[in-house]
């Protein structure tokens, strides 16, 4: 019975494709061309005149917020075919063949048409053929590049290529060896920012064309890491939700200094189709909530030292629900809004119980050192955004531990002594930040993940092996100016506002002791009289009365 379920599965498979509208495109080599490609289209694209010299040819399919199937034959087999919003198919060439036919048509789950870009390019027998060692994927030469990607990493998968041969050799060269059994291919990634949050067409397409050919990708991308044969084909990059971005492969050959490239690959790190957690979704409450801590770090910046015990609750707040969504997030499966919750209410005892610790000691080198750790937990996260944190050493979880413990700790130990100047500096950085994390909320910048990656590494145990490199555009670098400028501001103002004043204010718990004991001499000290007459009346009840002595005169 399931033969017949099978066939009849196939059955009306075919007739669907059958029943597709079928259209024949002719492209022209290095030449970008536009279609609409309808829900019941199928297209039959052609290269025709292709040069005696070609080894092989590239189609390159890009669809814009939809996904289509590249196919090199008619019936879309499983091993011949490919799905996805970037579909590249590579031909090999026989001798004496002139013209090459793919075949595309969009999902059978898209109702919708979908723009969609195509291009077809020609390579001598002395470049690369990209991912002709291929050894995981459908397609027996595979120069796609295969994203995966989650809320913390993006992972990019592509398979080894080989090195050029002319068309139907006697013998195909074992893969990335050649006559000299070396490995001598190269692999340089590349990566291209689209503009922050913008999700349309055109910039899209524009980033494309950009990434397509050696010498444009070289010219206008971001090389992120040269790889090897050595190595595993795949590279793990940091996400960043929302933001559109192009990667490409370059394969090189030193020897003949000859190159190709892959097939460029987009993504935004998240979903089109998701409603809750989508590019689109509705993010209000957490518009709201940075807007609260936006408001609380101008406060912070500007008059933290001045309100000191809001200071220290504030900072007891922000350590403690640091370190408790951690651990939640290391040994617990709940979801983020959960974690954030939990975290947020031990936050709020954390933030109390330091104030109180305060309030009962005194002790200010011990209660602005928490200040200080904040402050240089900022200090590190810095330096490790930057490409100093790229570097192979710290994907050792021990090394990266104690270098970043240590970039903590740098920050009070220079400045625990200036108790006054460590608090301070701390409530206009870290306030300052926070406005700024307020205002990446509505302009999407990639600032606030500078808190974040410690976070996501602490976290996500791959996380380690992520290459971090960030957008930074021009909205990136105003607030960056704004923060600096605020910080500054904000410190001046506090010291202007401090000057000549204590530098810390009095013990409460002292404050309170002597009050309570200034109120029990306080009777005594408002009724004087009261107290001499009631030491003078026993005196006067022990003495005799005065007798008085009467003499007649007769």
């Amino acid at each position: 019975m399931s033969w017949w379920c099978l066939a009849a599965v196939l059955f009306s498979t075919l007739m669907t494709l059958d029943a597709r509208n079928r259209t024949g495109v002719s492209l022209f080599n290095n030449t970008w061309t536009n279609v609409t490609l309808g829900s019941r289209d199928m297209l039959d694209v052609t290269l025709s005149n292709v040069s005696i010299n070609t080894s092989f040819t590239m189609l390159h399919v890009h669809a814009v917020h939809k996904s289509v199937v590249g196919s090199l034959t008619p019936d879309y087999h499983t091993y011949t075919s490919v799905n996805s919003s970037d579909v590249g198919l590579l031909t090999l060439l026989e001798k004496g063949q002139s013209s090459v036919t793919w075949f595309v048509n969009s999902t059978l789950n898209e109702t919708d048409g979908a723009e969609v870009w195509m291009m077809a390019l020609e390579y001598n027998a002395s470049d690369p053929v990209p991912g002709a060692c291929n050894q995981e994927f459908p397609l027996d030469n595979d120069p796609n590049i295969h994203v995966h990607y989650n809320l913390y990493e993006t992972i990019l998968q592509f398979q080894f290529s080989n090195i050029g041969f002319p068309r139907q050799p006697k013998r195909v060269p074992e893969c990335d060896r050649g006559s000299s059994s070396d490995h001598r291919l190269k692999y340089d990634v590349y990566q291209y920012y689209l503009p922050e949050r913008d999700f349309s067409a055109a910039s899209l397409v524009q980033g494309l064309k950009r990434m397509t050919h050696p010498a444009d990708i070289t010219a206008h991308g971001h090389l992120i890491r040269t790889l090897d044969s050595k190595k595993k084909p795949n590279l793990t990059l940091a996400s960043f939700k929302g933001q559109g971005v192009i990667y490409n492969v370059i394969v090189r050959d030193p020897k003949l200094n000859t190159s190709a490239s892959y097939i460029p690959v987009h993504t935004y790190a998240c979903s089109f189709t998701d409603t809750v957690a989508g590019c689109f979704a509705n993010n209000d409450v957490a518009k709201a909530l940075c807007t609260m801590a936006g408001v609380i770090g101008l406060f912070l910046c500007f008059a933290g030292h001045r309100y000191f015990k809001t200071e220290l609750f504030i900072f007891g707040f922000l350590a403690t629900m640091l370190i408790t969504f951690i651990l939640i997030s290391m040994y617990s499966a709940e979801s983020q809004a959960v974690r954030v919750g939990i975290s947020c209410m031990v936050g709020v005892v954390g933030g109390i119980l330091w104030t109180l610790f305060w309030w009962r000691f005194g002790l200010a080198v011990v209660s602005v050192l928490l200040v200080g750790l904040v402050l240089g937990y900022m200090f590190a996260s810095i330096i490790f955004f930057t490409p100093f944190g790229n570097l192979n050493v710290w994907q050792n979880d021990f090394n990266y531990g104690m270098s970043f413990a240590c970039g903590i700790m740098i920050v009070p130990v220079f400045l625990l002594a200036f108790t006054k100047t460590l608090s301070i500096v701390s409530c206009s950085v870290v306030g300052s930040y926070a406005v700024i994390m307020a205002l990446d909320a509505y302009l999407y910048t990639s600032l606030s993940y500078i808190a974040l990656n410690p976070i996501k590494r602490a976290v996500v145990q791959d996380f380690r092996v992520a290459v971090i490199s960030a957008p930074f555009q021009v909205k990136d670098y105003i607030l960056v100016a704004l923060w600096a400028l605020l910080s500054i501001l904000g410190a001046v103002c506090q010291f202007y506002r401090e000057r000549g004043r204590e530098d810390f204010p009095p013990c409460p718990y002292e404050l309170y002791r002597k009050t309570r004991q200034k109120s029990r001499l306080q009777p005594n000290i408002q009724q004087p009289d009261q107290q001499d007459r009631e030491e003078t009346e026993p005196l006067l009840s022990n003495q005799e009365p005065p007798t008085y002595v009467i003499n007649h005169v007769t």
